[in-house]
């Protein structure tokens, strides 16, 4: 079980096995360092010369201490923050862009509209893969408690097979989990119970019950497939890749189906434990979509054979209860972001074998691209939030498989692969300590997961 000490030991035992000269770890008095943590390179550095290995160690904050790692082996510069648990001084949570269901914006403009919330962020990191047109993020999303997207398997266009991919959850306990999770959802009325197929989110190719919360809008989806027909070329008359093409198809195929979809709307009366309760609203369901979802409510949207069980609670009313778990996790989950994929489980690297595990390809996997993740120890006591940067003549970024080795070295346990390339951002204390690798800077991303002040 690895200590705060260990995870620093381990990080300079990497630098020293790849024969560093030079090793730099001073460390500010920790009450002075509230300011702009230290970089160990400048943007303007042309290349790592074989002499310039180093690491610089700051404290962000009490339990919260700042790494840059330059290691001439890539070359590579990673950023790493690692954050204390074991006094409860710190909570986590995602951060949802405009705290919208669509929408992108920065980690650091994220940061700064929960400032004005009341809340305290101290560390931020992007998390999952998005849309780049809308922004919708592709796995499981909860933020304070609540369902942002509940999906039983991931949204994307981009693996080889479909299945769910990886995700790091915060319990109601405040307990880090790294896993595959999916949506176990139910709901619940009179002697029927029915599972959820999706919580703001209707799968392309299976039908069943979804339910739209004000998360999703101020109403749920219309069938637009018909005015928006599949295209081979964009508007400037390039080839689409493969990947744009399924993405188009899913959702196609998803807003077709709710055409026949029929929909209740729910006033929401509170809750018991894990279970949301909610009271039939209206005495008529309504198809082809766009029903309006009530800002203290949600609405019901039944396909296939489902649909009767929607339009039976329209007729007859009464209370409907809706569960929803990860997986098997008998806790329900306080924060959820998504990745791609696992890197480290039992502190053995598996992220090396993502293209068979996640359905990777190799040009993702193996390829070396500026790179995000998140670390759990053994004792699940620290959690890591670490960014390679790439692109660049002195950090070139790294594969999967070279990431899960550095996490391990650093001490990690289980890690997981968040979004990366030009949107890999990494924020503490105010400043974006990373370089992104975009022209224009810092990307707009579809959701971040937040260190805040817990006390």
């Amino acid at each position: 079980m690895p200590s705060q000490q260990q995870w620093f030991c381990a990080c300079f035992l990497m630098l020293a096995v790849a024969g560093s000269s030079v090793v730099s770890s001073a460390r500010p008095d920790p009450g002075s360092l509230q300011g702009t943590p230290r970089r160990c390179v400048t943007d303007t550095l042309a290349v790592l010369r074989d002499s310039t290995s180093r690491v610089t160690v700051d404290t962000v904050a009490p339990g919260i201490t700042y790494r840059c790692i330059l290691d001439r082996r890539g070359p590579w510069v990673i950023h790493v923050v690692a954050v204390d648990l074991h006094d409860g001084r710190y909570a986590f949570d995602g951060a949802r862009a405009s705290g919208a269901f669509f929408g992108r914006e920065r980690v650091s403009a994220m940061a700064a509209r929960l400032s004005t919330t009341g809340r305290d962020p101290v560390v931020g990191i992007n998390a999952d893969f998005f849309d780049l047109r809308n922004g919708e993020v592709e796995n499981n999303h909860v933020v304070s408690g609540d369902w942002v997207k509940g999906a039983v398997l991931t949204d994307s266009p981009h693996d080889a097979f479909d299945n769910a991919h990886t995700q790091f959850a915060i319990d109601e306990r405040g307990r880090p989990m790294i896993d595959r999770f999916e949506l176990r959802g139910l709901a619940i009325a009179a002697e029927r119970t029915e599972p959820l197929v999706g919580i703001n989110y209707r799968p392309a190719r299976r039908e069943g019950l979804v339910l739209y919360t004000p998360w999703y809008g101020t109403a749920t989806p219309r069938d637009t497939s018909e005015r928006t027909p599949p295209v081979a070329r964009d508007s400037t008359g390039a080839a689409r890749s493969n990947a744009e093409l399924r993405a188009d198809s899913a959702r196609r195929l998803s807003s077709a189906a709710t055409h026949h979809a029929a929909e209740i709307t729910l006033r929401r009366l509170g809750r018991r434990g894990d279970t949301l309760l909610y009271r039939v609203q209206d005495g008529a369901a309504r198809t082809g979509g766009g029903k309006g979802i009530p800002s203290f409510g949600a609405v019901l949207s039944g396909t296939g054979h489902t649909r009767d069980m929607v339009e039976e609670l329209a007729h007859t009313g009464g209370v409907v209860r809706i569960t929803a778990r990860l997986g098997a996790s008998r806790t329900p989950p306080y924060a959820v972001v998504g990745g791609w994929g696992r890197l480290a489980k039992g502190g053995v690297n598996v992220g090396s074998a993502t293209d068979s595990l996640e359905g990777t390809l190799p040009r993702f996997s193996a390829a070396r691209h500026p790179r995000s993740a998140i670390a759990i120890s053994r004792d699940l006591g620290t959690v890591m939030l670490a960014v390679v940067d790439g692109r660049r003549p002195w950090s070139v970024g790294m594969s999967l498989g070279e990431l899960a080795d550095a996490l391990i070295a650093l001490g990690a346990w289980d890690a997981m692969n968040l979004d990366g390339g030009g949107s890999s951002t990494l924020w503490v204390n105010g400043t974006v300590v990373n370089y992104p690798s975009d022209a224009a800077g810092e990307r707009a991303v579809g959701n971040a997961m937040f260190v805040l002040r817990s006390k």
